[in-house]
């Protein structure tokens, strides 16, 4: 929360999931950051992200592993920079998971806009009927809803349930780790 206190913002957790959005230059403007600020607001976060990078929830990779297991085709689509993402998969050795990834840079559109998953989907040669899009956050849903994608909203560190349940996913779990017993056969 270093952008929060250089710019003088209080209330940080409540505030971030109140103002949080994929799009981090949406997030500064509803912060009430002047736009000529947020280039430094840029420097400060990912310098501060740095020095903390982020653990894998303890279920990710076995969820990973359950759903290609089971014959899951796998894509990413996500908010964050190309090379910080890279970056984090490769660490985790996760990169192999996915069929394609989509990063912010890839589309002009974020987040809830539906080009970053249309090009996911395009790039994968799926059928949207049979897709489904998983998110923690409602501009996720909002991205699935619109491409005509069966949504699930798991639960995360990124948002209340109350802003998950408003967003009107079609399903949602606790977190992204009971995916497989949601759509894994159970054998035996």
């Amino acid at each position: 929360m270093a952008v929060f206190r250089y710019f003088g913002i209080k209330g940080h957790q409540e505030r971030f999931h109140e103002t949080y959005n994929p799009n981090w230059y949406e997030t500064y403007r509803r912060l009430g950051i002047p736009r000529s600020e947020w280039d430094r607001a840029d420097q400060i976060w990912r310098r501060t992200y740095g020095k903390y990078p982020p653990e894998l929830y303890p279920f990710a990779r076995a969820t990973l592993e359950a759903l290609v297991r089971n014959g899951y085709t796998i894509g990413l689509v996500t908010s964050g920079n190309r090379d910080r993402v890279i970056a984090e998969l490769e660490r985790h050795r996760l990169v192999d998971f996915f069929s394609t990834r989509v990063y912010c840079e890839d589309t002009k559109e974020k987040k809830p806009h539906p080009a970053p998953l249309v090009t996911a989907l395009e790039r994968m040669g799926a059928d949207v009927s049979r897709s489904v899009y998983v998110g923690d956050r409602p501009e996720d849903i909002a991205m699935g809803q619109q491409t005509g994608s069966f949504t699930i909203g798991v639960m995360s560190a990124y948002v209340t349930r109350e802003a998950l349940e408003a967003a009107s996913p079609d399903l949602l779990l606790p977190n992204a780790g009971h995916l497989p017993n949601t759509f894994c056969p159970r054998r035996g």
